[in-house]
């Protein structure tokens, strides 16, 4: 909807600047002849550069997204604010279970991501390090892990894949992992956690490795 106000905006804006140069110059009551081109360009401007930033995040959240999975177009879908207002979901994304290879990603978490890639990396705020693996979490509903508890625990043992896209160093993506298990997956629903979610347990996806996750 945006782009479309952007484009429409712009169209009048220019409509605006030309009948303002062509207009004749007689002494007339009223604003000045380039007032209203120069709002409906400011106008214009404004919400390009909201059309922008949503198109950088959500390109941003698909990079991030494709650490993770090799489904191929695999994408992201950030919510819009107009979305925002009628989404009363306690969830913070979602992947419909018919194939789909796009994760619906909340509007806060595609501004955290965005946050934490430009310069979060070394202390991540609470809801950096929760964006960060809901997009993995996201990535294996993608990958085709419908089981919640399944799909939160392999994204455990992955988010720091996503975390290193998004321009942490091997060493603080780590810390980034070991932060969400131990702070926040303990506290999730009771469908999305697992006694199996353990070094050795039966959702331990590298039976070598000696440090969970």
């Amino acid at each position: 909807m945006l782009t479309v106000v952007t484009a429409v905006l712009a169209l009048i804006a220019l409509r605006a600047w030309y009948r303002a140069a062509t207009r004749p110059r007689y002494p007339s009551v009223g604003p000045p002849r380039f007032t209203w081109p120069i709002v409906l360009t400011v106008a214009a401007l404004v919400a390009g550069g909201f059309e922008v930033g949503h198109h950088l995040r959500q390109d941003l959240a698909t990079d991030a997204l494709r650490a993770v999975t090799p489904v191929e177009g695999a994408h992201a879908d950030c919510a819009r604010f107009t979305d925002e207002l009628l989404n009363l979901s306690q969830y913070q994304g979602y992947v419909y279970y018919d194939g789909s290879n796009t994760a619906h990603l909340r509007r806060n978490v595609c501004r955290d991501l965005w946050s934490y890639a430009h310069g979060g990396q070394a202390n991540p705020s609470r809801s950096e390090v929760i964006a960060v693996h809901v997009v993995t979490h996201e990535a294996m509903h993608i990958n085709g892990l419908r089981n919640e508890a399944e799909a939160e625990c392999v994204a455990v043992q992955l988010n720091h894949l996503v975390a290193e896209e998004l321009g942490a160093s091997p060493t603080q993506a780590r810390e980034l992992q070991t932060q969400y298990y131990e702070l926040y997956y303990p506290n999730q629903r009771s469908d999305y956690v697992s006694g199996a979610c353990t070094e050795g347990g039966s959702m331990d996806i590298d039976a070598e490795r000696t440090e969970f996750p």
